[in-house]
């Protein structure tokens, strides 16, 4: 699996806004030709006629650019701005309503379970109030018109909530499966990749902790894997509870990565040492079996413009020249390096 699957949500909601925006910018600007000059609604034409000019205003931007949620959000607002005041507007003959049918579907498949809930319940509401403050419900009957559309209605919202949420449900166990080592629930080497390229957009104060348990294999050895397993599962929540906001990954048996950011050089070395001294302290009780370890660190700070690959080779060589030491002890970059505060200072 790549980086570009990890987004396969965004890459199909991307392309279904930019598809169902160039259907609706020539399906718009029918109606506004029709409701201009056959139908003579001039406000509900020009209304259309906007909208028809936005949908491939936002064509040609998701072609080019990535989609943001103000994108698909307003192009849902503005298309049930449409029906309801079409509705409104309208004799019950033209059937405009009809339209809102689609609405559920298209909030769904555009915006999510969340925001597609909230805009089909007030669609609904705005709908329900315009129709039947109409004086006039011909050639429909009231109570006919009301039970077949909200049935129809609701039966489209339901159908929708229910596949987008499955999608989205299976989307993120996939996700969960790709994403995470299975036995500490740590991130693996794809999620250190996946944070490195498209979370952390601002690098500035970034160092990359490279950590490795000494004398590992002699755990396994004596005490068995599954015992080596519940020490892993162990460690990991100690690096968790010593570093709660850094993302932690296990790259190797007994080795781990850890990004830290917006951080300055002293800062970065305490939480390394912090790393070390709280592992080191700490009696591994497992299966009545008390289990002493250490820890060596190598640290890397990020220079920009670096990638993933020799950010991690830097780290790993200090890893490595701490283990040649005597291990049990950080290695840091050589003093110096620009710090975030000498940054601060020039910008």
């Amino acid at each position: 699996m790549t980086i570009a699957a990890l987004n396969s949500t965004h890459v199909l909601r991307s392309k279904i806004l930019k598809w169902m925006c160039f259907c609706l910018s020539f399906v718009a600007a029918a109606f506004t030709y029709f409701n201009v000059f056959i139908n003579n609604f001039l406000v509900l034409g020009i209304l259309e006629g906007v909208f028809a000019v936005y949908c491939f205003f936002i064509y040609i931007t998701v072609s080019s650019k990535k989609v943001r949620l103000w994108q698909s959000l307003s192009i849902c607002l503005f298309l049930a701005l449409l029906v309801v005041f079409g509705s409104y507007l309208a004799a019950m003959k033209n059937a405009l309503f009809v339209w809102m049918l689609v609405l559920p579907i298209a909030y769904y498949l555009l915006m999510g379970v969340r925001w597609g809930a909230s805009l089909s319940c007030l669609t609904i509401v705005l709908e329900g109030i315009v129709l039947f403050s109409k004086p006039d419900l011909f050639p429909f009957a009231a109570l006919n018109l009301g039970l077949n559309l909200s049935l129809g209605y609701l039966l489209i919202w339901v159908l929708a909530h229910v596949f987008e949420s499955s999608r989205e449900n299976s989307y993120k166990q996939l996700q969960n499966l790709a994403l995470l080592d299975p036995l500490t629930g740590t991130g693996n080497r794809l999620a250190m990749n996946h944070i490195f390229e498209t979370e952390l957009v601002n690098k500035l104060g970034l160092y990359t902790l490279v950590m490795d348990l000494d004398f590992f294999k002699r755990v396994n050895d004596v005490y068995g894997h599954a015992v080596g397993d519940k020490v892993l599962v162990a460690v990991t929540q100690i690096l968790r509870d010593t570093l709660p906001d850094a993302h932690v990954f296990r790259i190797g048996g007994e080795e781990f990565a850890i990004f830290i950011y917006d951080c300055s050089f002293d800062e970065a070395k305490c939480s390394a040492q912090m790393i070390r001294s709280s592992i080191e302290a700490h009696p591994f009780l497992i299966d009545d079996q008390t289990i002493a370890l250490t820890v060596s660190v190598g640290v890397a700070q990020y220079k920009s413009g670096e990638t993933l690959k020799y950010t991690i080779k830097a780290a790993d060589d200090r890893l490595y020249e701490a283990k040649r030491n005597g291990r049990n002890q950080v290695v840091m970059p050589p003093e110096d390096v620009v710090m975030l505060s000498d940054l601060k200072k020039i910008s």
